[in-house]
């Protein structure tokens, strides 16, 4: 599997950001989905159309309750969160608490110069490989045919296409690629990056207290660097040092294919369902699961830089605004 020996610290600027921020909102009448729409353009100025979506549409196409999702330059800050909902609120009256139904943070790894720019694939190769999607299923690749090709434990990461763990309707999910369109347009050359994200929804709100605008306000963005985290495994040297020679030689032959695959989590899983020197299922078929290959350990640097640019979107996000909101 490629690697990027470099420092990815000295080599990328990274940041995370709240990329999307999906929220409901009860109005005090019913109205058609355009006017809020027409009403949040009007509002933002930058020509970007929010995606709005009617909750209980009458026969009229009008309705009370809507699911509206602020896009990044929408959602920055807790402060021009509430600006878009006061202007809202005067226009059409919010009768109820507005609430978070969904929410996405990303991490972006932009090259600081031209050989950082070179090695950008291996680095979303990495990002691939060594994500910790813990409890995640369904791992797969999507390319250009969206035809997704779902992943066993000797598939390889494939920087040409996205990786997927679990599917958007989950509590959590992950995606990891190489960020080169954005709203189905090219970027620009300088901002193709190394992107990983997690979505939260439903329940994967409420482990973490999101319901309300006033809990996202609250919420320390560094209780996400689980869902942010990543495994490499450990240099074949360090794992057979002191080994008897012939258990060496077994290690050495087992792991091989799997030094190359996606996601170590999942070699974690799997390696000790069965006993590695008699081949039969551990504990009479009901083995221990463990969450981790005890061939690996955790990536510290990137698992670092997860925990620093969570906490600078601590500080980007949570502003000096503090009285609650009434909508």
């Amino acid at each position: 599997m490629a690697t990027v020996s470099r420092s990815v610290r000295s080599a990328y600027s990274t940041k995370a950001v709240v990329d999307w921020l999906a929220l409901e909102i009860e109005t005090a009448r019913p109205t058609q989905f355009r006017w809020l729409q027409s009403t949040l353009a009007d509002h933002f100025g930058d020509g970007t159309r929010t995606y709005i979506r009617t909750v209980d549409r009458d026969a009229g196409g009008a309705a009370t309750r809507f699911l509206i999702r602020l896009n990044d330059a929408h959602c920055k800050d807790v402060d021009t969160i509430r600006a878009a909902l006061a202007v809202l609120d005067r226009q059409y009256g919010l009768v109820s608490p507005v609430i978070i139904r969904g929410l996405e943070v990303s991490l972006d790894f932009y090259p600081n110069n031209d050989q950082a720019r070179a090695d950008i694939l291996p680095l979303v190769t990495r990002l691939q490989a060594s994500l910790e999607a813990t409890g995640g299923t369904a791992h797969r690749l999507v390319g250009p045919s969206k035809w997704p090709a779902f992943l066993d434990g000797t598939s390889k990461p494939d920087p040409h296409k996205t990786f997927y763990v679990n599917h958007k309707r989950a509590p959590v999910s992950w995606r990891v690629y190489h960020k080169i369109r954005d709203r189905n347009q090219d970027l620009p050359h300088d901002q193709h990056r190394a992107r990983v994200e997690f979505t939260l929804k439903g329940d994967g709100l409420h482990k973490y207290g999101i319901i309300t605008l006033d809990d996202l306000a609250a919420l320390d963005f560094r209780n996400f660097g689980e869902l942010l985290h990543f495994r490499q495994f450990k240099p074949m040297s360090t794992v057979i040092v002191g080994k008897p020679p012939a258990l060496a030689h077994m290690l050495q032959h087992a792991t091989r294919r799997h030094r190359n695959m996606i996601s170590p989590y999942l070699f974690g899983l799997h390696s000790y369902y069965r006993d590695s020197r008699t081949g039969q299922p551990r504990n009479g078929g009901r083995p221990k699961l463990r969450a981790h290959s005890t061939h690996t350990a955790a990536d510290a640097e990137l698992n670092r830089l997860v925990h620093d640019r969570l906490y600078d979107l601590n500080q980007t996000f949570h502003t000096k605004f503090s009285a609650k909101t009434d909508v």
